[in-house]
């Protein structure tokens, strides 16, 4: 993993990038030339799971519409933008937050709570258990 972000640190600060390049996410937080330093922060920064998400945090890489920050027209709309990893399946809250975001690019405004009216089975007590 060192390798790896070395090479994406060579990668990222080449010439042909110093337009596209921002501040680094890791600005401050690791020293690029030590390798103990980046065993670190790579040990308290990253993780693996079955279902990978939250590698483009929102706040912190996108807007909360999807939109990747210093970019245009470019969105992530997908479990990549969720700031923290779910305890539970990534399926339905991946649903649920590309039906908001859809409704940002289909510039849907933002429903009311109070507005939202919940459906329930007239005969909930006796069926759909």
């Amino acid at each position: 993993m060192r390798d790896g972000f070395k090479l994406t640190e060579e990668i990222v600060n080449s010439k042909p990038f110093d337009e596209y390049r921002g501040n680094a996410l890791h600005r401050g937080e690791v020293d690029i030339n030590n390798d103990e330093s980046i065993d670190e922060w790579i040990r308290n920064k990253s993780h693996s799971a079955y279902h990978p998400c939250c590698t483009c945090a929102m706040g912190q890489v996108t807007d909360s519409a999807g939109r990747v920050k210093g970019t245009e027209n470019l969105r992530v709309v997908d479990a990549s933008i969720m700031p923290s990893m779910t305890s539970g399946n990534l399926n339905a809250p991946t649903i649920m937050l590309a039906e908001k975001i859809s409704d940002h690019v289909l510039g849907k405004p933002q429903r009311s709570k109070e507005l939202l009216q919940w459906w329930t089975h007239p005969k909930w007590q006796t069926q759909q258990r």
